[in-house]
């Protein structure tokens, strides 16, 4: 019984550190300054919820349920502790809460279709269709992102998963050579 507590809050803790690990990368500044992402609340939103996308995928090859869901959690809080900063009432957060996580799961599975197609096109629509749709998306620098997707699936493949297990992901740095 208690190896199940001791499991669970080892869990909690690497979801909470990959979790990090995805905001901090998602925020990197080529996405927005260089590939025409909108530095907007809902620019990020999709730049986080690509990233955690990866990292799910990743962890669903290494077929741990539990740390994929102690993952969703940390989204899920952090989501409801950023609508009541901004002074989201109450009664809607739940709401929007519900509608953050459907979106993750769409998104896991638009990108998902596209990483996993032989044909770049799936990816670029699924990017377009996503990014491109938002305000201010004119500039994207679609080719790019997509590199930097299979350049990022690639790296988190490599990842062994014990390191994942620890919290530690080594993301790509946006706009190297390979992305």
């Amino acid at each position: 019984m208690l190896t199940w507590f001791k499991r669970k809050r080892d869990n909690r803790r690497s979801a909470r550190s990959l979790y990090g690990s995805i905001v901090t990368q998602s925020r990197q500044s080529t996405f927005f300054a260089d590939w025409g992402v909108p530095d907007t609340a809902e620019g990020r939103f999709e730049m986080l919820v690509l990233h955690l996308v990866l990292t799910i995928r990743r962890l669903s090859q290494a077929a741990d349920e539990d740390l994929q869901r102690a993952l969703t959690e940390a989204f899920v809080i952090d989501i409801d502790d950023s609508l009541r900063e901004m002074t989201v009432g109450d009664l809607a957060v739940p709401r929007h809460v519900k509608r953050a996580v459907a979106v993750l799961h769409d998104r896991h599975t638009l990108y998902g279709k596209g990483l996993d197609s032989p044909d770049p096109e799936v990816l670029a629509n699924a990017v377009l269709t996503r990014l491109g749709g938002l305000k201010g998306a004119e500039g994207l620098d679609t080719a790019a992102i997509c590199a930097y997707l299979r350049e990022a699936t690639r790296v988190l493949t490599a990842t062994p998963v014990g390191a994942l297990f620890n919290g530690h992901i080594d993301w790509p740095h946006p706009g190297q050579p390979g992305t």
